[in-house]
């Protein structure tokens, strides 16, 4: 007698059998959580498996499953194992699943359950569809380690965040930073670590913004160097590139008093004459500037710290002050509209 009531068909039943035997394995041998699929959302995944640690941790490492039972997916084998014949509509959702993948079949005889890996290259064509070959060998009760060797060992990335923490509550606990650059990097034209350190300050808008204006650059090893750093060949090469490589440098750049980073950097690319060799009354050699390329240098960066404002949505009036700022670390006087 069925109508008039929801029926429990044949296939559901065999289904639920071998979600039933899979799920004690994973429950009660590995001592993982096994956690069944809703049926309405079963597109090929049967279920998802958390990995769980001795010390009772749950790694946050998983597994997908596929499962089958029925004595029909025992009736093909070769040597090696079991033929298992898959769906093509199933293929590129396995393909594409973002964890390990298991197909597991389940006899109905001796509730013994088997695995393989799916792995997409080691299927092969079988009609419109395809197959895979799970091994003899491959007993689910027994698979503990081999399953678990699928996995990227689970990584404490807290303990190694921390350390990242540590760095960003002591930038964020100063208002201002001399970044050094040292000469190893100018001669090799090696920007990493000045690429690392800014794209570090800028990982968060809180810690960018607190950022704004405060980190001075300085290069390093050229103290016992008898020529200024604007007439050392290699620290103009570097300079010259990194507007390419730091076109967020205004936005950052420390323009306060006595800031030198900027106004070397603009001097390593443009012509600068010596009008004498004596210190002037400042102690200050005074030099001629052309002021040619330093105008081409602002312009290649004023769209890095245009998209920083954006980024940050800070106002027209925070931008200008920090370009007036700039102007003035340079040694040029802003605009007369300045407010």
């Amino acid at each position: 007698m069925t109508r008039g009531f929801p029926t429990y068909s044949k296939a559901a039943q065999k289904g639920d059998r071998g979600v039933d035997i899979v799920s004690r394995v994973i429950n009660e041998e590995f001592e993982w959580l096994f956690k069944r699929n809703h049926q309405e959302h079963d597109f090929g995944i049967d279920a998802q498996v958390d990995v769980v640690l001795e010390s009772g941790a749950v790694t946050g490492q998983m597994l997908a499953l596929q499962i089958k039972y029925g004595s029909s997916f025992f009736s093909e084998k070769n040597k090696w194992g079991y033929v298992f014949r898959g769906e093509q509509k199933h293929f590129n959702y396995l393909a594409n699943y973002p964890t390990p993948v298991l197909i597991i079949i389940c006899d109905p005889d001796t509730n013994d359950c088997y695995w393989v890996h799916f792995d997409p290259g080691a299927t092969s064509k079988a009609g419109n569809n395809w197959k895979i070959t799970i091994p003899f060998e491959n007993k689910l009760e027994i698979s503990k380690d081999a399953i678990t060797d699928l996995l990227p060992p689970p990584a404490d990335y807290l303990s190694e965040v921390e350390s990242y923490w540590a760095m960003n509550d002591i930038i964020v606990n100063h208002n201002h930073f001399l970044f050094i650059i040292d000469r190893v990097d100018v001669e090799a034209l090696d920007f990493s670590s000045v690429r690392e350190f800014f794209d570090r300050i800028r990982s968060t808008r809180e810690l960018a913004e607190h950022c704004q204006g405060k980190i001075e650059i300085s290069f390093h090893g050229y103290d016992q160097d008898p020529r200024e750093l604007f007439e050392v060949s290699e620290v103009r090469v570097f300079a010259s590139r990194l507007s390419a490589v730091l076109p967020e440098l205004l936005f950052f750049a420390y323009a306060g008093e006595r800031s030198h980073g900027l106004k070397t950097i603009s001097l390593c690319l443009t012509e600068v004459k010596r009008l004498s060799s004596v210190p002037n009354a400042d102690n200050k050699i005074p030099v001629e500037v052309s002021t040619e390329k330093i105008a081409q240098f602002l312009n290649e960066l004023w769209p890095g710290l245009n998209e920083l404002t954006e980024w940050l949505n800070m106002t027209v009036d925070e931008n200008k002050r920090i370009t007036f700022d700039v102007i003035r670390a340079l040694g040029f006087s802003p605009p007369t509209d300045e407010v």
